[in-house]
């Protein structure tokens, strides 16, 4: 069986359809795509002047913390699209 071919035109979706788009594949097979959705939304937050730290704050924001909690999750999944460790990630967004 092979692998159905996307082609997506990123830049020519809305915010809130690459948020859908990347929600309804979030714990599916296609980590290409999520990957392309992700980078996709930190380039356009970042060209609308948005440092690392304002989208790990917006992404983080009333995630559970604690041991095995939910803000793992979050870091694993968007650490590397900003360029950095899951560590960093929860260090930053832990911070006040």
């Amino acid at each position: 069986m092979s692998k159905p071919a996307w082609n997506l035109d990123l830049k020519s979706l809305s915010h809130q359809r690459l948020v859908e788009i990347l929600k309804e594949l979030q714990d599916t097979p296609h980590i290409e795509v999520v990957g392309d959705l992700r980078r996709e939304l930190v380039d356009r937050l970042k060209s609308r002047g948005m440092d690392n730290t304002e989208i790990i704050k917006k992404l983080s924001f009333g995630v559970r913390r604690g041991r095995g909690s939910k803000l793992t999750e979050v870091a694993n999944d968007w650490a590397e699209t900003l360029g950095m460790t899951v560590k960093d990630f929860k260090r930053i967004a832990d911070a006040k």
